[in-house]
C-alpha cells in the first residue's frame, strides 16, 4: 500500500510540470549533468560572465562594501554663506540661467539660506522676460529674485557698489576664458561683504595643466578675505544631471590637456556641482576639473555608482568626489597595503571567502532596505502633513479653531500618520482592511488616552501643596 502511494505521488509531481494533453507522452529522462551546474535559472551559468566582467563585479562589490562600512559624518557647511547670493556670467536666453536659479532656490537644498538672489545681467528687461515665469511664482523665486545690470557689455563683472551686501557669489566664465577669473577675484577682494565665491569655467577644452595651475596660484595669492572654489569643465551638453557618472581631479594632478577632442560635460551636472561646492566647507580653496566617466570599468564610474546604490545624497556624493575622488581612494588602498605588507595574512579558505561574500551581500541588502525604509518614512511624513493640513482647513472652515496649524498638526499627528499609512499601502496594492484597522486604531488611541489620564491623576496625587502654589506666593499665609 505504501509503495503504491509513493508511486502515485511521484507521478503527480512529474505531471505538475507537464501540460495535461502531453501527460501520456512523458518519458523518463536520464541525464548526467550536475544539477548545480544549472542552478535555479534553468541553464548553464558557469560561463555566463567573462573573466573581465567577473573582475569588474568583484571590484564594484569591494567599493560598495568599503563605502558602506565607511562612517559618513554630516556634510560640514560653510558658516558664512549669508542670505544674499549673486549670479553672474549667465545668459538669460540660455537654459543655464533658469537651472542655476532652480538649484539655489530648491526646496531639496535646505543648506542654502538665501532670501535674496541677484541676477547680474547685461539687459534687465530681457532677463525679467525670460526668468520670471509661472515656475518662479510657484516656487517662491519671485519673492527672492532681483536684478542688477552690467556697467558695460564688455565687462560682466559687478562693481563694488553692486556687490554691497552680497555674501555669496556664483560666477560663470564661458569659452575657457580664465583671464576673467582674475577680474572676479579682484572684485570679490574689493567687496567687504563677499565671503564665498564659486567660479565655473566651461568650454575649457583647450586649457592645459600649466594654465590651470597658474590660475590656482593666482587665486591663492589674491583671495585673502573670501573663500573660493574653481570648477573647470569642457563644452556643455544637454544631458540631465545624474545621468552619467563623473570624475573630479585637482588641477595639481592634471598632466597635459585634461579633456579629449570633442569631449563634453552635462551643463546641468556642472551647475549642480558648483552650487553644492558653494555650500560645502571642505570644498573651500579647491581648484578642480570635472569630466564625464562613461566607461563602466573606470574607478570613477564605480565610485559614483556605488554611492548612488548605497543612498548618498547629491551633496555627499559631490563632497566625496571633490575631497577624495578616485585618486584619494587609490592612495588609501595603497596605504593600507603598505601598512600591512610586513604581516603575512593567512590565505582564506573557500568557506571563509563564501561567508565574507555573503556578509557583504547582506550588508548591501541591509543598507538598501534601510534606504528604502527611510524613503518610505519621508513619503509617509509628507503625506501625513498634507492630510493634517487639509483636515485643519476643513475644520477651520466649519468653525474657528483656537490653535495654529502647526499645533493642530502636532495634536493629530498619530491620526495623520495612520491615514498616510493606509493611503500608502492602498497605492502600493497591498491588502488593507480599512474598517478593522480604523477600529483597532481607535481602541489604541482610547487606551493611550486612558493611560495618560491615569498617569496625570497619579502625578497630581503625589504633588505637594508647595508645588501647587506660585513661586512668588510662597511664604505668604492669609489669616495668620
Amino acid at each position: 500500500m505504501k509503495l503504491s502511494i509513493a508511486l502515485v505521488a511521484s507521478l503527480a509531481g512529474v505531471g505538475a510540470f507537464v501540460p495535461p494533453r502531453a501527460a501520456s507522452l512523458v518519458r523518463p529522462i536520464i541525464s548526467t549533468t550536475s544539477l548545480n551546474q544549472f542552478g535555479t535559472l534553468g541553464f548553464d551559468t558557469n560561463n555566463l560572465y567573462s573573466r573581465e566582467e567577473v573582475e569588474t563585479m568583484r571590484t564594484q562589490n569591494e567599493i560598495i562594501g568599503y563605502l558602506s562600512e565607511t562612517q559618513r559624518p554630516n556634510t560640514a557647511l560653510r558658516p558664512d554663506l549669508g542670505t544674499t547670493v549673486l549670479i553672474s556670467g549667465f545668459d538669460p536666453t540660455d537654459s543655464s540661467s533658469i537651472e542655476i536659479l532652480d538649484f539655489l532656490n530648491s526646496e531639496d537644498s535646505p543648506h542654502f539660506p538665501f532670501t535674496k538672489i541677484i541676477a547680474h545681467v547685461e539687459d534687465v528687461a530681457v532677463a525679467r522676460k525670460r526668468l520670471i515665469g509661472r515656475n518662479a511664482r510657484y516656487t517662491g523665486l519671485l519673492d527672492k529674485l532681483t536684478f542688477s545690470e552690467c556697467a558695460s557689455s564688455s565687462s560682466p563683472i559687478p562693481t563694488a557698489d553692486q556687490l554691497a551686501g552680497v555674501s555669496s557669489w556664483v560666477a560663470h566664465v564661458g569659452s575657457g576664458d580664465v583671464a576673467r577669473v582674475a577680474e572676479i577675484a579682484d572684485a570679490a577682494e574689493g567687496a567687504e561683504s563677499v565671503k564665498n565665491v564659486a567660479i565655473l569655467v566651461s568650454g575649457a577644452t583647450g586649457l592645459g595643466g600649466d594654465a590651470l595651475r597658474d590660475v590656482e596660484g593666482m587665486l591663492k595669492g589674491k583671495a585673502t578675505t573670501f573663500a573660493y572654489t574653481l570648477l573647470v569643465v569642457p563644452e556643455w551638453n544637454d544631458e540631465p544631471e545624474a545621468l552619467c557618472a563623473f570624475g573630479i581631479v585637482n588641477v595639481d594632478d592634471v598632466e597635459g590637456s585634461p579633456f579629449g577632442v570633442g569631449e563634453s560635460f552635462s551643463r546641468e551636472e556642472s551647475l549642480r556641482i558648483i552650487t553644492e561646492c558653494l555650500a560645502i566647507d571642505k570644498a573651500a580653496g579647491k581648484c578642480v576639473v570635472a569630466s564625464a566617466a562613461k566607461d563602466t570599468n573606470s574607478l570613477e564610474y564605480m565610485l559614483i555608482h556605488g554611492m548612488r546604490e548605497i543612498g548618498f545624497k547629491r551633496i555627499e556624493e559631490i563632497e566625496y568626489m571633490v575631497t577624495v575622488g578616485a585618486k584619494g581612494y587609490n592612495d588609501m588602498i595603497a596605504a593600507e597595503k603598505t601598512e600591512t605588507a610586513w604581516e603575512k595574512v593567512p590565505d582564506e579558505t573557500e568557506e571563509e571567502k563564501a561567508a565574507k561574500a555573503r556578509t557583504k551581500e547582506e550588508q548591501i541588502l541591509l543598507n538598501r532596505q534601510k534606504r528604502k525604509e527611510a524613503e518610505k518614512q519621508e513619503e509617509l511624513k509628507a503625506m501625513a502633513t498634507e492630510w493634517a493640513k487639509r483636515e485643519y482647513l476643513r475644520k477651520h472652515l466649519k468653525r474657528h479653531i483656537p490653535i495654529k496649524e502647526e499645533e493642530f498638526i502636532e495634536v493629530i499627528w498619530d491620526r495623520a500618520m495612520f491615514e498616510a499609512d493606509l493611503k500608502y499601502r492602498t497605492m502600493q496594492g497591498q491588502a488593507v482592511s480599512e474598517s478593522e484597522e480604523r477600529k483597532k486604531f481607535k481602541e489604541n488611541q482610547e487606551r493611550k488616552k486612558a493611560e495618560a489620564y491615569k498617569m496625570e491623576q497619579e502625578r497630581w496625587k503625589q504633588m505637594q501643596i508647595d508645588e501647587l502654589e506660585p513661586k512668588e506666593a510662597k511664604g505668604i499665609r492669609l489669616g495668620r
